[in-house]
């Protein structure tokens, strides 16, 4: 009976099974899930002060492609390098920031754009454990050629004095030391550098040569004595000379200055020649500099707050002066083809002919006033009477398009362009009178900016009317103009102002100021050591 239970219970089991098999399945599976979204490689990212990381594109499965990168704060992460599938991220301080990635695909007529986002969290370097009886080496005197070249490989050296017992010259390398300043003390050493610092302090160097070779350094140059040569290439961001009864010479082997800053009684001589389109040596001089001289045979532009003379040799043409409080003068030779253009603290000006000598030019009594001062010719203080501004004004109504394109150029780890220029082209400028007009173009870019000279433009063969009001008005253009971009910074929004002003005449000064501005693009860093481009675009401006 036992046997015959368990039969009949396994019959009705089979029954049961057979059953289940024949029903459907009510939730097939997939056979494969949904292709995953286009991404970053990583969406957090911790990065050291000073370290870099290359950030690219996951899942790109229909070409997407990077059009543009920002960062919420550059001081704390900074982006630059970026390419269509990439872009290189650096950490600068500690913080926090967000990067913003933005796509673009042509596969897509709808929802082809996007923007991806990667927090990054920048830290300072953990610092190695050290034996309590031990202390870290941060400052080196050198006296060897071999000490400075171990200082240097040192990472944890902050400070490095250059201090030789006798007459030891010395090779500085190519290399990158922002974390290092270089102190010299060496009256009787010649130096040739190559490197770039924090800083760099002359205390003392042989009269005849320091020799310059590095990029974007910027000078203390305490020596009583001394030669700076800026050789082919090199680019020096400022040189301050605060040491009073100093005579400095710095001699030009076609690479940039950018600034000289003097604050003491000193006897300053440049010579040489300027790289191709580099700008003027923009030369200021506080109220603690007295009775300086300046001799140069450079452009230059000089600014001043203090009572000094100046000598603008033959290759200083186009070089300008400005005084920039009252109470003061500057006495100006002009041994240039040109006439060198004084303007005095009330923004009248006035134009040093050629050949004159000790011309001797006064700040206005106050900082307002209108009109150019005009002097007299030849030695001597000279004298002269101010002369109207000119009635002629600029038509102002409505906008107009700037046309710009050009390069930079630059490292790819640089924080500023080494080089390149801002091509711009403007059309049917006119004064409302008839009138010669002149313009300059300023860029700025964060704390850069670079102030072009006053420039002729050129003017249309018919006038706009050969009757009436219109007849003799005529207008102007600006065609293929340019100004240098050396220091520009890079993932900075840059700005590129032109001013026009009706030309001084033999009876008026140059007119008022009109001025228009355009926005630039924001240029990242280039990848490849080379140059980016500069896109072809019309920028609307406006007068104001």
């Amino acid at each position: 009976m036992k046997k015959n239970l368990i039969k009949k219970v396994f019959a009705v089991s089979l029954s049961i099974a057979m059953a289940c098999s024949l029903i459907p399945a009510a939730n097939p599976v997939t056979a494969s899930a949904a292709a995953p979204y286009v991404s970053l490689k990583t969406t957090f990212k911790t990065l050291k002060v000073g370290q870099k990381y290359k950030m690219t594109l996951k899942n790109n499965t229909i070409n997407w492609k990077i059009k543009k990168v920002e960062t919420t704060d550059k001081t704390i992460c900074t982006v630059y390098g970026k390419t269509t599938s990439s872009v290189m991220l650096k950490g600068k301080s500690e913080g926090r920031a967000t990067i913003r990635v933005k796509l673009a695909t042509t596969k897509r007529k709808k929802n082809n754009t996007k923007t991806l986002r990667c927090r990054a969290k920048v830290v300072t370097t953990t610092p190695t454990p050290v034996d309590p009886g031990t202390t870290t080496q941060t400052d080196a005197t050198v006296t060897t050629q071999q000490e400075l070249t171990d200082a240097l490989a040192k990472t944890g050296i902050t400070k490095i004095t250059i201090k030789p017992a006798g007459a030891v010259n010395f090779t500085i390398p190519t290399g990158t030391y922002n974390n290092v300043d270089l102190i010299v003390d060496a009256p009787q050493s010649e130096i040739e550098n190559s490197a770039t610092f924090k800083s760099i302090t002359v205390e003392n160097i042989k009269s005849s040569t320091w020799t310059e070779k590095g990029t974007g350094n910027a000078f203390t140059w305490k020596a009583a004595n001394g030669r700076l040569v800026v050789g082919k290439g090199a680019s020096v961001r400022n040189i301050a000379i605060p040491t009073a009864s100093a005579k400095v010479a710095i001699d030009v082997q076609e690479g940039t200055i950018a600034a000289i800053t003097v604050s003491a009684k000193i006897d300053l001589t440049i010579t040489g020649k300027l790289a191709a389109n580099a700008p003027a040596i923009n030369i200021s001089f506080t109220a603690s500099a007295t009775d300086a001289t300046l001799s140069t045979a450079i452009k230059a532009a000089v600014s001043t707050a203090a009572k000094i003379a100046t000598t603008f040799l033959a290759g200083a043409e186009d070089s300008t002066v400005k005084i920039e409080v009252t109470g003061i003068s500057v006495t100006v030779t002009n041994g240039t083809t040109k006439p060198i253009q004084v303007t005095r603290n009330n923004n009248t000006t006035m134009n040093i002919a050629v050949g004159a000598k000790g011309q001797n030019v006064s700040s206005a009594a106050s900082n307002t006033g209108t009109g150019t001062w005009t002097p007299g010719t030849g030695s001597g203080t000279g004298s002269g009477t101010v002369k109207p501004m000119t009635a002629n004004t600029i038509v102002t109504g409505g906008a107009f398009n700037i046309t710009v394109s050009g390069s930079a150029v630059g490292l790819a780890d640089s924080e500023t362009a080494s080089g390149g220029s801002l091509i711009f082209s403007v059309s049917q400028i006119r004064p409302v009178s008839p009138g010669s007009l002149e313009y300059r173009a300023i860029i700025k870019s964060g704390d850069y900016s670079n102030y072009g000279s006053w420039k002729s433009m050129t003017k249309w063969e018919k006038p706009i009317s050969t009757t009436g009001n219109d007849k003799d008005v005529y207008y102007y253009d600006i065609v293929n103009g340019s100004i240098s971009l050396q220091g520009m910074a890079w993932n900075e929004a840059a700005t590129l102002t032109i001013q026009f002003r009706v030309a001084a005449d033999g009876n008026n000064s140059a007119g008022a100021v009109s001025e228009a501005s355009a926005t630039l693009p924001v240029l990242n860093a280039p990848a490849d050591n080379k140059g980016v481009e500069i896109p072809m675009q019309n920028c609307q401006a406006g007068w104001k």
